[in-house]
């Protein structure tokens, strides 16, 4: 008994010796941060995903949840609300109306941009007849045509640009909203003339015989700003040190998103975006800025736009929508090594 005792002294004087040579060396172990972020199963939001599987979160002494939200009226209110942290997607009219209204949302990083010497990401696809029939050869032609787009987001503000071009506007077509994945059956049969989208949906209406035309987003928007993180109030507010933290796995994983197609890469998108990976290796991968900064002049010319469109009634300033001290400290981060 007494020799049992000893053994059980002994062992918990070394776990308190341990404890306290842990703390001294300022190593004592923390419970990790959690954050909510909302993801879709896109190849934009392969950062997170490579920031996941590779562990760089963990690292940063992070415990991401990925919260799958496809609904962008919900999603706003709920980042706004704290009930996610980070969210992400094209610039929008909404974006800008939520922190115009006070909302404590901000950009924290690119999440996507018009590369001029890169590969075609978003483009507006003609139906193969009206292409075959030279229906499709200049931006005039537009006039009266069904197109599909997502309303008050970059991609109206590109196709308006490409109408702008032809001397048109907006009101010279017939827009309708059809989901992504119904566009090749809608342009099959002729339900729609023009479809305005993205990878990897360029690749598989091109494979279908429905092909981009006339200008390009590298032609009229070079390096304009596309789509953003967005941070709410939970990260921007007591919480900036995760934030911080976040966008130091973010960047980490953007850096290795942009050495390309490798093995590892295309592995954990495909695995988390369920993409074939034959059609991986095809399309077009998005451009990211390895350092995730902004072209702010490019969201302030957005917001012009969607201010003469009518989505947007209170213009907001740099200040108010744009913060970019976790870029910073994160750049500085990497650098050091951390």
């Amino acid at each position: 008994m007494m020799l049992k005792d000893w053994k059980s002294k002994s062992l918990v004087i070394l776990f308190i010796v341990f404890g306290l040579f842990l703390q001294a060396c300022g190593q004592q172990p923390q419970e990790k941060a959690q954050v909510k972020v909302v993801t879709l199963p896109f190849i934009t939001f392969s950062p997170f995903y490579i920031a996941l599987d590779e562990g760089y979160f963990e690292d940063q002494g992070l415990e991401v949840e990925l919260v799958n939200m496809t609904v962008q009226e919900e999603i706003l209110p709920a980042l706004s609300s704290g009930q996610v942290d980070v969210s992400s997607g094209l610039l929008s009219a909404g974006m800008l109306n939520i922190i115009a209204r006070g909302g404590e949302v901000k950009i924290a990083a690119d999440k996507g941009y018009v590369d001029p010497e890169g590969c075609i990401n978003w483009a507006v696809i003609g139906r193969r007849e009206l292409i075959e029939s030279g229906g499709l050869d200049s931006a005039e032609q537009l006039e009266g045509l069904t197109v599909n787009i997502v309303p008050s987001t970059w991609l109206e503000f590109y196709l308006s640009k490409v109408l702008e071009s032809g001397g048109l506007t907006l009101d010279d077509i017939e827009k309708t909203n059809v989901s992504a994945p119904a566009n090749p059956d809608a342009l099959d049969q002729a339900q729609i003339d023009v479809a305005v989208n993205s990878e990897p949906w360029v690749t598989r209406l091109k494979k279908a015989g429905h092909l981009p035309v006339l200008a390009l987003p590298q032609e009229i928007l070079p390096d304009a700003a596309a789509a953003v993180m967005v941070y709410g109030p939970t990260l921007l507010g007591e919480n900036s040190d995760v934030g911080t933290r976040f966008m130091t796995a973010y960047l980490q994983a953007v850096r290795q998103f942009n050495e390309g197609k490798t093995a590892r890469n295309i592995e954990i998108v495909s695995k988390f975006t369920q993409l074939d990976q034959e059609l991986l290796q095809e399309m077009c991968w998005p451009a990211l800025r390895d350092d995730g900064d902004l072209n702010v002049q490019s969201v302030l010319d957005f917001q012009d736009w969607a201010i003469a469109a009518g989505y947007v009634e209170s213009p907001v300033t740099e200040e108010d929508f744009w913060d970019d001290r976790f870029v910073k400290a994160a750049n500085q981060a990497l650098e050091q090594g951390q």
